[in-house]
């Protein structure tokens, strides 16, 4: 009986599993667009951003939509996340990744703070004062 019961768990639109919210934590949000049905589902991890790819209403996968530049400044097998932010401030999703060299000192060997209003490409990059167009 138990087992029939359980089948019966009403859809819940979006779910996200517990697996995606010990993997995020804090570092996910949801966005309602008011140009799209299905809401935007965006997780930070490891200085990748990740965007949930839906379908009928279920998250079914998760793709990288931008990530720091692993290996840009040193090899990538010597350098380590260490922060990372996720957020949206009602025009931008607002992405911060900092990617150091293991060893290395203190700053960021790799990242930026980036911005989109979609969570997708075109990405513009802070450069100083002003944003500029993260080439593809």
């Amino acid at each position: 009986m138990t087992a029939l019961l359980a089948g019966c768990a009403p859809h819940v639109p979006y779910a996200i599993s517990k697996d995606d919210q010990a993997r995020f934590g804090k570092k996910l949000i949801v966005v309602h667009l008011p140009h799209r049905v299905d809401p935007l589902i965006l997780g930070v991890d490891d200085c990748k951003l990740y965007r949930a790819r839906i379908e009928h209403e279920d998250i079914v996968g998760w793709d990288v939509t931008l990530a720091a530049d692993w290996g840009g400044s040193y090899p990538a097998f010597m350098t380590a996340c260490t922060q990372e932010s996720l957020a949206w401030d009602g025009k931008y999703v607002r992405v911060s990744f900092c990617a150091q060299a293991i060893g290395a000192g203190g700053g960021c060997a790799n990242g930026a703070d980036y911005r989109s209003p979609t969570g997708a490409r075109p990405w513009w990059y802070q450069s100083g004062s002003s944003w500029a167009l993260l080439p593809r």
